[in-house]
């Protein structure tokens, strides 16, 4: 016999949608109207209402050519506009002590700095990390040189770094091969970079080497601006005076280079010349398109100087 003791009895007075199927055993089958829970229905109700209320006030239909305002008024572009007045408006002090000290003053004050290198940082990701790459790396493929480094090309000090912001550096490696319009034939551009490869420590020929010693002291007149030793136009001689830091050659003799060190790129480097721009960000020039303020300036460069290779 079947079970029956868990089927509803047929005189129950359940509230149904009056949709009925009949078994065969006389039980019918109904479709209860079971109504949801009140609470349910209440929070339903509340956020119609709420959609409703933030639709008229706040900025919600789309439109043709916008969008409704809002009878407050309010956008998330004005709530950050107002937001950054009330920040520029909290490092206001900040910013005056900053304008009113040297940079070496700055640089004495620790939490001054760390004010100065934090706003720098920001400054530096916007406008220098293009070319500089994040957190100054350099590039070597463009020749932009790196940042976090002691070796540097016109000076690493706060007043070359500023002076480097500032007004811009121009950098000049002129073609030696005669196909550039330099005056030396293949073989010579190899011995000159022979040369090279010896005073950097690196694997050469002894024997074009010194035929490249030769060149490099004399017809091409490469000490003049590298230095009798090839170290650099910041640390070097020529003819037994100091040279022009402002020249901008590197150093040939350590294992830092802006295009790279390998026999090919420095017989690259001598055959075709190279140039190099840095922008000047200062006022009354503008930099691709843009300029920074004094004060800009000022954490960009306690910036680049925090990074490990200021001297």
């Amino acid at each position: 016999m079947q079970d029956h003791k868990n089927k509803i009895d047929p005189n129950s007075e359940v509230e149904t949608t009056g949709h009925q199927w009949d078994d065969d055993e006389g039980y019918p089958l109904k479709e209860f109207n079971n109504p949801l829970p009140k609470w349910w229905l209440y929070t339903f109700y509340a956020t119609i209402i709420w959609a409703i209320v933030y639709w008229v006030l706040y900025p919600a239909w789309p439109l043709p050519n916008g969008n409704t305002e809002g009878m407050l008024g309010w956008t998330q572009k004005k709530q950050l506009a107002e937001e950054i007045r009330v920040a520029k408006e909290a490092q206001k002090p900040f910013d005056n002590k900053l304008a009113s000290l040297s940079l070496e003053e700055i640089n004495k004050d620790n939490s001054l700095l760390q004010y100065a290198i934090s706003g720098g940082k920001a400054i530096f990701g916007d406008n220098c990390a293009p070319c500089h790459g994040s957190g100054g790396v350099g590039s070597k493929a463009h020749g932009f040189p790196t940042l976090v480094d002691d070796d540097w090309i016109f000076g690493g000090t706060l007043a070359d770094i500023n002076e480097t912001v500032q007004n811009g550096r121009t950098g000049a490696m002129p073609a030696h091969l005669e196909s550039a319009d330099g005056a030396f034939t293949q073989a010579q551009v190899n011995d000159l970079a022979e040369y090279v490869l010896s005073i950097s420590n690196q694997s050469h020929d002894a024997v074009k080497a010194g035929r490249g010693d030769t060149l490099f002291h004399g017809e091409a007149s490469c000490n003049a601006c590298h230095g009798d030793n090839g170290r650099g136009s910041l640390k070097d001689t020529f003819d037994g005076e100091r040279l022009d830091k402002a020249t901008g050659a590197p150093n040939l003799t350590d294992a830092v280079w802006l295009y790279g060190g390998s026999r090919e790129t420095i017989t690259q480097t001598i055959a075709r010349g190279r140039t190099g721009k840095m922008p000047a960000w200062g006022e009354g020039f503008e930099g691709f398109g843009r300029q920074l303020d004094p004060l800009s300036i000022k954490q960009v460069v306690l910036y680049v100087h925090s990074l490990g290779g200021g001297q």
